[in-house]
């Protein structure tokens, strides 16, 4: 049986709209520091959910750290 997805809100500080992508917390760290977005998350989680407004806001630093992790490999 599959389970029942559980809506959660946007982990920002202020912001109570549904979140649409879910980000790791330790990849999106600068990503999320560079844009000014305050995160209330707990120190025990490992991922971070972001309405599509804020997610947008982080993405095309997320975009460049993947084209410099995949030099890296490379």
């Amino acid at each position: 049986m599959r389970k029942i997805p559980v809506k959660k809100n946007c982990d920002v500080e202020g912001c109570s709209k549904e979140s649409k992508k879910t980000v790791s917390r330790e990849k999106a760290g600068a990503a999320i520091k560079e844009a000014g977005l305050n995160l209330s998350l707990k120190e025990k989680v490992t991922k971070a959910h972001l309405c599509a407004d804020h997610y947008r806001k982080i993405k095309k630093r997320l975009k460049k750290d993947r084209e410099i992790e995949r030099l890296r490999w490379g």
